[in-house]
């Protein structure tokens, strides 16, 4: 792109995008976007809009986006040199720092996978424990979707197309619930609206999706009708149903007749509308639901150099090194024909008596005899080696000066990209460390874009998860640690003023073997708390590693059942949630003490206390459920431990015998901490309410347990386990 610079107007000098200085009124008519009008006028509007920014963006005057897309990809793969310009005896030179110094970004900025960082809404235990599976099912997810690659695809299209981009997309035949798919999108494909600026929703964006015959039908199949007669298939066959086609799939904002604005979705090729609804990723029913505070198109877009007046890029530093580029090839070329050139040129006079034919028959061999007729003049007269020009240095400074400023505006210098320093003197440790860390500070301003860009992402995923996730979806989740907790999130789990953000910095590396040795000296020195230590390791769970430690210096066995426990909460708060719905209660299997007693934490709470009574009674049994199976199990296991003879089977097995509760003063000579043989009522007996019992007591009208007897007695009563 060339611009005419003694030209006193702006680069980009649009009257109806750019330059609105001193204008007043109409500056441009747009199309509608409403997609509550016949199918005709909603193409030729679509259509008017598409092209009017296909224009704009194109335009060699302005953005001239396709031509400069075009020429920084055949940059990159190292296609740089118009070949019909050489002679046939010169050779292409092409030596690409800018492809070297591309991947080098890449390679830093995608160095570690994003986190996401959940926050609770309240200072609850629910909350807080929820937020936490939150965090693990958006980190499953990314793995699922291998969100790095993803991430690396979307940085390389931001460094070379102006705009990184990904997309999301529920597919209802993914696995047996349906999935949230995320994807990385060619910018090629996609069309945004001219008049968007950056962090603005664009009034439609296009995504151009190919695709057969065959496919489109499958997705649409009550347009087949439509879809063969447009492409003029008379008859269904092998051939003409894998065809491939283009369909538009337009995501649009228009404002209803009382100017509150609306999303929708338009899917269409030709003369056919395929599909046209609101925006499918949002809960229309009830908006509490909703992540979002409104719908949003699914896109994330990648920036950087802008100056927020468009969500393109206006440049990239890939587009910035491009003039060094052709010079580094220039000077490379001409050392390396004057070294092809270092054995000088061969000059035979016509009196030598060797003929055109025999000059060409000369190869240049060591052993090659020439005869040539002297006439009595010196040999040297008839054959002279020209010696070869002697090139000036400062051609090949120029070469290493070009190298060094490509890399100088990538902010990847020889240290940075792990190649040698460029030909000049060894450099310190010190020196190359100093390097170093100048070239990652110009990289901070992309980590610091691509963070906003993920945080965004997980943002958005996370909304999905709430629209979408209407049945149960589940994650395992390696804690790094030997042990895999299994999360579930559906709809139902979310929580009004839930958070979710991206972790600074998570995409930089950073040099960890330096701080780690320090920081593994100090601890040696004992200057150092183990907290410390351990972020300084760079390990994850940092306060969960501190607070083991501090269980197993104090209280060794707590350390035992926290795992157990963590997992048991987190089944018994799904379990509760389900409930509270009004939807059937999930199976567990083989409940533990444990389990029982987080479903006992849960209903000393406002909210159960508030419920419908029949909603009680439903999780009151389903408590009682898993009582019986644990007592059942327990009274095996007791079993196991006695006469051989008694392990016998005689009869099937029996659930626990289940008696009517006496209440009346108790025995205060209870061991503290252990399980009360509690009360148990019928399932058709109304159960006490837990305000009216006494918190922290232990139930009444009970035998009083042998102390030295081991605490194995029947759960019993789900109203009478003890808080702990």
């Amino acid at each position: 792109m060339v611009f005419d610079l003694t030209q006193s107007n702006p680069i980009l000098d649009d009257t109806k995008v750019d330059n609105i200085i001193n204008q007043t009124g109409a500056v441009d008519t747009l199309s509608p976007l409403d997609i509550d009008i016949p199918d005709l006028e909603i193409i030729r509007n679509l259509d008017n809009r598409i092209k009017d920014s296909q224009g704009y963006w194109n335009s060699a005057k302005g953005f001239d986006l396709s031509q400069r897309r075009n020429r920084n990809v055949k940059y990159h793969l190292g296609h740089q040199i118009n070949t019909n310009n050489l002679y046939r005896f010169q050779t292409p030179y092409i030596e690409n720092e800018l492809f070297i110094g591309v991947e080098s970004m890449v390679a830093y900025l995608t160095a570690q996978q994003s986190q996401p960082e959940a926050y609770p809404a309240q200072d609850t235990d629910r909350s807080k424990l929820f937020a936490t599976d939150l965090e693990k099912a958006l980190s499953c997810h990314s793995e699922k979707f291998n969100l790095m690659s993803l991430v690396e695809q979307a940085v390389r299209n931001l460094l070379l197309k102006h705009i990184g981009i990904i997309k999301f997309r529920f597919d209802p035949d993914y696995g047996k619930n349906g999935e949230i798919i995320p994807e990385s999108v060619k910018p090629d494909h996609i069309i945004l609206d001219k008049n968007c600026k950056l962090g603005e929703d664009p009034d439609f964006v296009c995504h151009l999706l190919k695709m057969n015959v065959e496919e489109c039908v499958g997705r649409w199949p009550k347009k087949k009708e439509e879809i063969l007669n447009c492409l003029g298939i008379k008859r269904e066959g092998s051939r003409n149903m894998t065809q491939e086609i283009v369909v538009n799939e337009v995501w649009v904002s228009h404002y209803d007749k009382k100017y509150k604005k609306q999303q929708g979705v338009v899917w269409y090729f030709q003369d056919v509308v395929l599909e046209k609804n609101k925006n499918p990723n949002w809960i229309y029913s009830n908006d509490n639901q909703n992540f979002l505070d409104a719908p949003l198109k699914p896109f994330i877009f990648f920036n950087h150099i802008n100056d927020g007046s468009h969500l393109i890029d206006s440049t990239t530093v890939f587009e910035q090194a491009i003039n060094m580029q052709d010079i580094l090839n220039k000077r490379g070329r001409q050392i390396m024909e004057n070294a092809d050139r270092a054995n000088g040129t061969l000059v035979i006079s016509t009196d030598s008596g060797l003929t055109k034919d025999d000059c060409q028959n000369l190869t240049g061999d060591p052993n090659q005899k020439l005869l040539i007729k002297t006439a009595g003049q010196r040999t040297s007269d008839m054959v002279y080696q020209v010696p070869p020009h002697s090139l000036p240095q400062y051609v090949v400074d120029d070469k290493m000066d070009a190298r060094v400023t490509i890399h100088a505006l990538l902010g990847t210098p020889s240290d940075f990209t792990g190649a040698d320093n460029d030909g000049k003197d060894e450099e310190t440790l010190g020196q190359s460390m100093l390097k170093k860390n100048q070239a990652s500070g110009r990289q901070d301003a992309i980590v610091r874009s691509i963070d906003r860009s993920m945080g965004y992402y997980f943002r958005f995923l996370t909304h999905m998860m709430a629209v979408w996730y209407d049945e149960k979806h589940f994650f395992t989740y390696n804690g790094g640690d030997g042990q895999f907790d299994h999360i579930t999130i559906s709809r139902d789990l979310f929580e009004d003023g839930v958070a979710v953000d991206v972790k600074s910095g998570t995409t930089l590396p950073f040099d960890k073997g330096r701080q780690e040795a320090i920081s593994l000296q100090l601890a040696k020195m004992g200057v150092i708390s183990p907290l410390d230590l351990y972020k300084d390791l760079h390990m994850d769970k940092v306060q969960q590693r501190y607070d083991n430690w501090y269980k197993y210096k104090t209280v060794p066995e707590e350390l035992a059942r926290d795992v157990m426990d963590d997992i048991d909460e987190s089944d018994a708060y799904v379990a509760y949630i389900e409930i509270m719905a009004g939807k059937p209660a999930p199976e567990v299997k083989n409940p533990t003490r444990e389990f029982i007693l987080s479903l006992r934490k849960l209903m000393i709470n406002d909210n159960f206390i508030k419920a419908k009574s029949s909603l009680q009674s439903a999780f009151i049994k389903y408590v009682n459920k898993n009582i019986d199976s644990f007592e059942m199990r327990d009274s095996l296991e007791q079993m196991s431990q006695g006469d051989p003879e008694t392990m016998r089977p005689q009869n099937p097995i029996q659930p626990p015998m289940q008696t009517q509760p006496q209440f009346g003063p108790q025995d205060q000579g209870m061991m503290p901490g252990a399980m009360p043989p509690a009360p148990t009522m019928s399932q058709g007996q109304p159960m006490m309410p837990p305000s009216q019992m006494p918190m922290g007591a232990p139930e009444t009208g009970m035998p009083v347990p042998n102390p030295a007897a081991p605490q194995t007695a029947p759960m019993g009563n789900p109203m009478s386990l003890p808080l702990v």
